[in-house]
Formats: C-alpha cells, sequence, structure tokens
C-alpha cells in the first residue's frame, strides 16, 4: 500500500479497498454457508443412523466426521478467508486513518499560510 498520495487519490483507493473487501466478505460468507450444509449433512447421517444407540456414540460419530479431509480442507480455507478479510478490514481503517492524517496536514498547511498572509 502507497503510504504518500495525494489528497485526490485517497477516495479511489479507499473504494477499491472497499471492493475488494466485499469481495473477501462474499468469499466468507460463500465458505460459511458451504461449511453449514456439510455440518447439517454430518448431522442428518447421524441422525438416521441406527447403529447409534446413545448420546456419546452419536457423539463420538459426529466428532469423527468432522474430522473427514473434506470437513477440515472447507474449515481451514474457511479460516483463512476469515484471516485475509480481517487482514483488508486493517488495511482499509489503516487507509481511511491515513486519509484523514492527510487531511489534518492540508488544513494546518492553509492556516500557516493564512497566518503568514495576515501577519505581513
Amino acid at each position: 500500500m502507497v503510504t504518500n498520495m495525494n489528497l485526490s487519490n485517497y477516495p479511489e483507493a479507499i473504494a477499491q479497498s472497499q471492493f475488494q473487501l466485499l469481495l473477501a466478505e462474499r468469499t466468507v460468507r460463500r465458505l460459511q454457508e458451504q461449511l453449514t450444509r456439510l455440518t447439517a449433512k454430518i448431522d442428518s447421517a447421524i441422525a438416521f443412523d441406527a447403529d447409534l444407540k446413545n448420546d456419546a456414540q452419536r457423539k463420538a460419530k459426529r466428532t469423527e466426521l468432522l474430522e473427514s479431509p473434506e470437513y477440515l480442507e472447507v474449515a481451514e480455507v474457511y479460516q483463512a478467508a476469515k484471516d485475509k478479510h480481517a487482514e483488508m478490514e486493517i488495511e482499509l481503517q489503516l487507509l481511511l486513518n491515513r486519509f484523514s492524517v492527510a487531511k489534518l496536514e492540508q488544513r494546518h498547511a492553509i492556516a500557516i499560510m493564512e497566518l503568514r498572509t495576515a501577519s505581513a
């Protein structure tokens, strides 16, 4: 990310960052839905398994199914997507903060010029 930008460049950079964040949010939602479907599928399989006689057996089977490669892979990708989303939120906030600082610095420079003009 560029640290020294002109004030006029910030709105576009902020919009781009917000758009990237939106795409990351979509990815997180899609993966969350996929995990929800997989969990429902697991719960359904357990509910209709006549071989499971008690809660302990059902809990053990659920744990076993939640450790399946398919579920673990989606869970890992989901967590990575959430982490990336969080990083993008931090980057957007940093960009917004830099924009605020740049505006304050510009106002300060204008105030100093006005003060010098009034003193002359």
